[in-house]
């Protein structure tokens, strides 16, 4: 008979055993959530990664799209442009035609284009349209700048010669009356048109209308009209025939 005071360890065996089953049999289960729960955390990214791509191939499908289209947009604007500049030559031409083919009074009667523009007296022959511009209209007395409001006058013009007369020669004629030069500290009449004529040349340059097609020339008291207004002028004279 044992005495009660001995220590017994056959009992807790069975419970530690119990024990290492249990957590034996839990392992698997364990493993296989920590398996679920990487997985998962790793299948996030992966969506995301895969959406990101498709939005940047969705986007830079539409990028070449717009460049296609801007492309296109170029090569119509330049095509338009072309057939714009052809539309002018041959309005030119046919101008020039009408002219050539009327004679005399049916010759004037024919319309310039400049019929509208306010304070001008049109002339037009077989080769020639002149639009004369009284000088009291551009310039005040003795002086070659041009007034503020003379720029009204001119800015009609040049919108005329730019859409209806593209490639015709311009010259641009400067005149004076007769009366001496006094006061204005010009030489004489001569120099004081040739820049009158100048300014104006200046500034349908400065509205567009190409230097090469241009000059200016001075007449000075020559070619004097009914009256000393009327015999101040500069005469833009579109050359129709050469």
């Amino acid at each position: 008979m044992k005495s009660p005071t001995e220590p017994t360890a056959e009992p807790y065996l069975p419970l530690r055993k119990d024990f290492a089953m249990s957590v034996i049999r839990t392992l698997p289960l364990f493993v296989l959530l920590s398996v679920v729960v990487v997985a998962t955390g790793c299948q996030r990214p992966l969506e995301e990664r895969n959406a990101l791509y498709s939005q940047n191939v969705e986007a830079q499908a539409e990028i070449d799209r717009l460049r296609m289209a801007n492309d296109r947009l170029t090569i119509d604007h330049s095509a338009l442009m072309a057939e714009n500049n052809q539309l002018r030559t041959e309005n030119s031409r046919l101008l020039a035609q009408q002219g050539q083919g009327n004679g005399g009074g049916a010759n004037q009667r024919a319309s310039t284009g400049f019929e509208d523009v306010p304070d001008v007296e049109i002339e037009r022959t077989a080769t020639q349209i002149a639009v004369r511009v009284p000088g009291d209209v551009l310039f005040a007395s003795g002086e070659v700048e041009l007034k503020a409001s003379a720029q009204r006058t001119l800015n009609e013009i040049a919108d005329i010669l730019e859409v209806q007369y593209p490639n015709n020669t311009l010259r641009i004629e400067g005149y004076t009356d007769s009366d001496p030069i006094v006061r204005s500290g010009w030489d004489d009449n001569l120099e004081l048109s040739l820049q009158r004529a100048a300014s104006v040349h200046r500034y349908l340059a400065q509205r567009g209308i190409s230097d090469e097609r241009m000059y200016a020339a001075g007449f000075g008291a020559t070619r004097l009209r009914a009256n000393k207004p009327a015999s101040r002028r500069v005469e833009i004279v579109v050359v129709l025939q050469e």
